[in-house]
């Protein structure tokens, strides 16, 4: 192998690793990516920006856990506000839908973090009358 290949090689590598890079790839993202409660266990709410870019249009559905939340036909990417409210993160992921209407390609999955300000309160063994 030549130099000129190995720095090839080399260059290649290094840009797949660039943080860039990993981001070219996601296909759905979310805004915020985090909810802060004050309390540990406590539901967040909040109007989470749901945007997902595919190549080419395609049938897609976007899922919580094995709940729809919502579908699009001969899309290629879209827009929705997702109301959030729950006390611990959850994950969505975009699936792309078969002939017959059901999830058959996983195409990418994001997560909404819960993060709280304080712990859960503690149970007090006394109280003071």
């Amino acid at each position: 192998m030549s130099i000129n290949k190995s720095y090839c090689y080399i260059l290649i590598l290094a840009g797949c690793l660039w943080p860039g890079c990993a981001a070219a790839d996601q296909l759905l993202q979310l805004t915020p990516a985090t909810c802060v409660t004050l309390q540990q266990g406590r539901s967040c709410h909040t109007q989470v920006q749901v945007s997902w870019q595919l190549p080419k249009a395609d049938n897609v559905c976007l899922y919580l856990q094995q709940q729809v939340l919502h579908c699009w036909q001969n899309s290629a990417g879209a827009q929705w506000r997702w109301r959030f409210e729950h006390a611990s993160s959850q994950q969505l992921t975009l699936w792309q839908l078969d002939t017959n209407g059901q999830p058959s390609v996983l195409l990418d999955s994001a997560s909404v973090e819960v993060n709280w300000v304080h712990n859960a309160q503690k149970k007090r063994l006394w109280r003071r009358f």
